[in-house]
């Protein structure tokens, strides 16, 4: 059956590749020399990302109905190609209000991508696969992270000044030309005139979205901290080269491809509750590790724990809104909860940077990572045992 939706799956793995991978994930990866290039402060660099998630956030206000008014291949393909062509531009700036502004707009891109491509497949694949094939497409965050790893350090050794600059327009000039393609391998057709006249204010009350939002709150705010920060924490903490932190960030990508894919397997035989126990659970020990002056070794374990979990969680919150709340409604479900997702997001990276900034540590940064991404263990297990009707 997997064989038969190979088109699909390749166009998801792309899309995500592209609008998630190299123009959100990466950034974590040339974050050092962009801030070295211009000279601004962790919490000013903290201030793009979370511009980025703020554009993110209004993204997802809009996604749920830009997508049931437009076919979905015509829609990603020019999508992708604005997003690369923000991208090229964000390269050319010095100021910093201008990156922000534009990086903005690349998260807002991102959400009108990300819903479009998920809620495609929440539709188009039969339920029995549907973890498997929700797996295959976050993996493509997994080899933009690997990509990243080893184009950034290598570049730096060429170009140090602007080497953030180049690796961004290589990224995309990627996406603008993946962007092409997606005509030809989203062929796929489903039914785009389905809307749900459920308005968010019934959905205040419902006690099964907010236990469905806050875990997606809890992720949010934890792994954006992680990605974001982790290069930077590796060569300030335990003084790595570029160099040897892009391999750490490599290997963070290596392992993401299959972690999302595993997950959904577990997903699908025990349920997505009791998954998410042990998702958050190994997220969790993995943040506990970067708190102490552990060995730099102790980096491979926290980046191998925290990568093999960390892209199943958007695919178990997707399988809940399908399985609570229906096909008809996952598209403005999955949307409303992803603005507290959102939320954490534009969040974090402030209070990070800020933290940081004051403390000039990391070791209190993870600290908060690790007690949000341990709530999100607790709530877990507690949802797991109240059993969510509807």
């Amino acid at each position: 059956m997997i064989k038969s939706f190979s088109k699909l799956f390749l166009a998801s793995f792309l899309i995500i590749l592209s609008c998630m991978g190299l123009a959100r994930f990466a950034f974590g990866m040339i974050l050092p020399n962009m801030q070295s290039d211009l000279n601004i402060s962790t919490t000013v660099a903290g201030l793009i990302g979370s511009a980025n998630f703020a554009g993110y956030f209004i993204g997802i206000i809009f996604a749920s109905k830009i997508y049931s008014h437009f076919k979905t291949a015509p829609l990603i393909s020019f999508s992708l190609f604005l997003q690369g062509l923000s991208m090229i531009l964000m390269a050319s700036f010095d100021n910093y209000l201008i990156i922000c502004i534009l990086y903005f707009l690349i998260g807002f891109l991102a959400a009108i991508l990300n819903i479009a491509i998920i809620v495609y497949l929440s539709h188009a694949v039969p339920e029995k696969i549907r973890g498997k094939a929700l797996g295959i497409a976050v993996s493509g965050n997994g080899v933009a992270i690997i990509f990243s790893g080893f184009l950034v350090p290598y570049l730096e050794q060429f170009f140090q000044a602007n080497s953030w600059r180049i690796s961004w327009v290589i990224f995309s000039l990627i996406i603008i030309a993946i962007s092409f393609s997606i005509r030809y391998l989203l062929t796929y057709e489903v039914d785009h005139s389905v809307k749900s006249d459920v308005k968010f204010y019934s959905y205040i009350k419902n006690k099964n979205f907010w236990k469905i939002g806050s875990l997606y709150f809890f992720f949010g705010i934890s792994y954006v901290i992680y990605v974001t920060f982790f290069v930077s924490a590796a060569i300030d903490k335990w003084s790595l080269s570029s160099q040897v932190s892009g391999i750490f960030w490599s290997t963070f990508g290596f392992i993401c491809i299959f972690g999302g894919f595993l997950f959904g397997i577990i997903a699908d035989k025990y349920g997505t509750f009791k998954t998410l126990i042990l998702v958050f659970g190994i997220q969790a020990f993995s943040i506990f590790i970067l708190i102490f002056d552990t060995p730099s070794f102790a980096l491979f374990i926290s980046v191998f724990f925290f990568a093999i979990s960390v892209w199943s969680v958007p695919t178990m919150i997707t399988m809940l809104c399908t399985e609570f709340f229906g096909l008809k409604k996952t598209a403005q479900v999955f949307s409303l909860v992803t603005l507290l997702f959102a939320l954490g997001q534009i969040i974090g990276p402030i209070a990070a940077g800020y933290i940081h900034d004051t403390f000039k540590t990391y070791d209190y940064v993870f600290l908060m990572t690790f007690v949000l991404s341990f709530l999100g263990f607790i709530s877990s297990i507690i949802f797991s045992y109240k059993k969510i009707t509807i």
